[in-house]
């Protein structure tokens, strides 16, 4: 009798986050040199009202792209085995990772 088996897929993505606060100020002008220096300095000083993920600013990352490491990984769910990595075979050869099935 045939079996389910389940998988699942890491993948490593870059999407811009908006994240929104107040400045209170005596001037719009005023209001945005402020935002620019909080933003520019420590903004864990922040209030942030609320955030929000773009997601149509979602890209896929290559590995060339993430210092040659994997940006898509396939795991079996039952053993959380890795089964695949993306990552260049060259780079690769000079690891002793174990589980790579070549592309």
């Amino acid at each position: 009798m045939k079996q389910e088996f389940d998988f699942y897929i890491d993948e490593k993505i870059t999407i811009w986050n908006r994240f929104k606060f107040s400045v209170e100020a005596e001037t719009l002008d005023e209001a945005k040199e402020k935002a620019k220096m909080i933003t520019m300095n420590d903004r864990e000083d922040i209030d942030f009202d609320d955030s929000l993920l773009l997601y149509d600013t979602m890209e896929v990352i290559e590995p060339e792209d993430n210092d040659g490491n994997s940006t898509l990984e396939l795991f079996c769910k039952e053993d959380d085995e890795l089964l695949y990595e993306n990552i260049d075979r060259e780079i690769w050869g000079n690891t002793n990772r174990k589980n790579y099935i070549t592309p």
